[in-house]
């Protein structure tokens, strides 16, 4: 084993923790870019989502070419399966971008998710509406069963939080929901990062 100082784990974690907080950051804040008044109603992903999908995209699968283009002895299936699988698990962030939207109004919300699946929520309809902090999104569920999951990530989310508590039945929305919702719909929506 290699002889190494102390500090440097301790080092490249705390690296780690402050590139990350900046990204995060960077991303939680560009929810908030100002749009235009035809897309008010309306639940998109900023484009920092994009550059991020793209960017560890790029970087990973990068990381697999070059790990095996350049003669080294760690090389093995089982680095290159790592690489290819964190490229992999970046494209669900571009396909967000690009697949997932929403068009909310005062009966419901419409759109699609990032899968491409299409759905229509009546808020009338609404049989829970829970927050899930560790996912971070909002999940909807009507009487029949369909699910719709609300990143925090989408820009629109106060509009989004005023119509949902406007036109959800009484009691579909659990006490720790209706906080968050509550602080959306003032212009304060959950953290993507905490």
């Amino acid at each position: 084993m290699e002889n190494r100082a102390w500090w440097i784990t301790p080092l490249q974690w705390t690296l780690w923790v402050v590139v990350m907080s900046i990204v995060m950051g960077w991303l939680g804040r560009s929810r908030f870019r100002a749009r235009p008044a035809s897309q008010a109603n309306r639940l998109a992903h900023p484009p920092g989502t994009l550059i991020v999908g793209l960017l560890c995209f790029a970087l990973f699968a990068g990381l697999a070419v070059v790990s095996n283009v350049i003669p080294n002895e760690t090389t093995t299936w089982w680095t290159t399966s790592v690489f290819v699988g964190f490229a992999l698990l970046s494209t669900p962030m571009v396909s967000g971008f690009f697949l997932e939207g929403y068009e909310i109004s005062e009966e419901g919300i419409a759109g699609r998710s990032f899968t491409g699946v299409r759905k229509y929520l009546r808020w009338s309809d609404l049989r829970t509406v829970r927050y899930a902090s560790l996912m971070k999104w909002f999940r909807l569920e009507t009487q029949s069963g369909t699910v719709a999951r609300i990143s925090v990530m989408l820009m629109g989310l106060p509009e989004f939080a005023r119509l949902l508590l406007q036109g959800a039945p009484h009691g579909a929305i659990d006490a720790g929901t209706l906080v968050v919702l509550r602080a959306t719909a003032a212009g304060n929506p959950p953290s993507p990062w905490t």
